[in-house]
């Protein structure tokens, strides 16, 4: 996931326009990083920096301060592509060998786990543009499709497909939404926030 401090900086990036993309008052770029719905995926996206370079005190260091500072716990090892927005992040727990697709949206409480042992085959794996509210948990080797959507408190433990809607315990797909439209407004905010990172380079 992480092999030089670029990619670092990429999956920043995206978190950082999705981040202003869904969030309405959009802050400045400084304000943005220390915003405390940002600064969490900061401080996992760091913990899985460091971890990747076996630097190990970094690495529990910044998924401490997240547990600490925000409840939230985010596994080191969990694969989340660029884009990951946490509008209230406390409570959330995502597990070690789970895997999330681009621009997804995670809601407070949400659970992203095993249903037995902590192994790769038995964890969720969350497809591109995904939101799952409040309080979901999403337990086991199931799949959720790209733009899903999982209703508050549901427990999902089958596959959801692509636009599926799902909702109750145990969750059901009630729905399929239609397929959604492109979103013009964030090529702009890719563009601000790539100039605003520019001005880091030395």
């Amino acid at each position: 996931m992480f092999q030089a401090l670029s990619d670092l900086k990429n999956y920043l990036q995206a978190d950082l326009c999705k981040f202003k993309d869904s969030w309405p008052f959009r802050p400045q770029f400084w304000k943005s990083l220390l915003h405390p719905r940002f600064l969490p995926v900061l401080l996992f996206r760091l913990a899985g920096f460091f971890h990747a370079l076996n630097w190990g005190l970094p690495s529990k260091l910044s998924a401490l301060s997240n547990q600490i500072l925000f409840g939230c716990d985010i596994a080191r090892g969990a694969q989340i592509q660029g884009g990951l927005f946490l509008p209230h992040p406390n409570g959330v727990v995502v597990g070690e060998y789970v895997r999330i697709g681009k621009n997804c949206i995670l809601h407070q409480g949400v659970t992203l786990g095993t249903r037995g042992q902590e192994h790769e085959i038995d964890n969720p794996q969350i497809g591109h543009e995904v939101e799952i509210a409040t309080g979901a948990k999403i337990l086991g080797g199931v799949v959720l499709g790209d733009y899903a959507r999982i209703g508050a408190n549901a427990v999902v433990l089958g596959d959801v497909p692509a636009y599926g809607v799902a909702v109750g315990i145990p969750a059901r797909v009630v729905r399929l939404r239609p397929e959604a439209p492109s979103a013009p407004e964030r090529a702009e905010e890719e563009k601000e926030v790539q100039k605003q990172w520019a001005l880091l380079e030395p």
